[in-house]
């Protein structure tokens, strides 16, 4: 299935406050755990110590609760968080360190960017959006990272039987993610009992919170590639 390429950012970067600890380990830890996108496409397997592992993607990671979880309970495979906003990049390499995981990088990038210039197709093994905004606004609905051009350069990159999960409390935006997904038949829609162990579980992060303390009901989304 053919796709326009929505060329709307589904991000605004903004001036947030930066912490000293974050800033220090923007300056000081990125060697050590960033992967840096460059004109070409990048090895992630070379960036782990064991390569052969199934890797996750964790794409707009915040401040990093869900991503770093994971990567704790689960070092049987390997994880790669994709954000753009430096405070939340800042803390989950603070934490990198303080747990010392080594199964862990992050990369700074927009993601759509990201997979049409760097990412080699079959790479991910699984890939996590955790409450991608929901641009709420109905002019700003062109926004919203999980559309059909996206969808579309997203499957290229993840491995035969490689498996998407979403969770959000926007219930336009579920049905909008269900309905392009359903309308595809490259996607295989699978039942939330068959969720792998490191999806399970996962903690809460501060949207989470937010949207309970709102009143908003979370809804999620699986599918495989077929």
């Amino acid at each position: 299935m053919q796709a326009q390429k929505n060329t709307e950012k589904s991000f605004v970067l903004r001036k947030g406050r930066v912490t000293a600890a974050q800033r220090r380990a923007l300056n000081s830890l990125k060697n050590e755990y960033t992967i840096t996108p460059g004109k070409s496409r990048l090895s992630l397997a070379e960036a782990f110590l064991d390569s052969d592992r199934k890797l996750i993607a964790d794409v707009g990671f915040g401040s990093g609760e869900s991503l770093l979880s994971m990567a704790n309970k689960h070092q049987e495979a390997n994880f790669v968080g994709i954000e753009v906003y430096s405070s939340g990049i800042g803390s989950a390499l603070n934490q990198i360190q303080k747990s010392n995981l080594t199964n862990l990088k992050i990369i700074e990038a927009d993601v759509f960017q990201l997979l049409e210039t760097n990412i080699a197709d079959e790479t991910f093994d699984v890939v996590v959006f955790l409450y991608p905004d929901p641009w709420p606004k109905r002019k700003h609905h062109k926004r919203r990272l999980l559309s059909e051009g996206f969808l579309n350069i997203l499957y290229g990159k993840i491995t035969t039987n490689g498996l998407v999960y979403c969770k959000t409390d926007w219930e336009d935006y579920y049905c909008q993610i269900k309905e392009v997904f359903s309308s595809d038949d490259r996607w295989a829609s699978e039942d939330l009992t068959n969720l792998p162990e490191y999806l399970q579980s996962l903690p809460k992060t501060k949207y989470e919170r937010k949207a309970l303390i709102e009143g908003r009901q979370t809804r999620e989304l699986f599918f495989r590639k077929a």
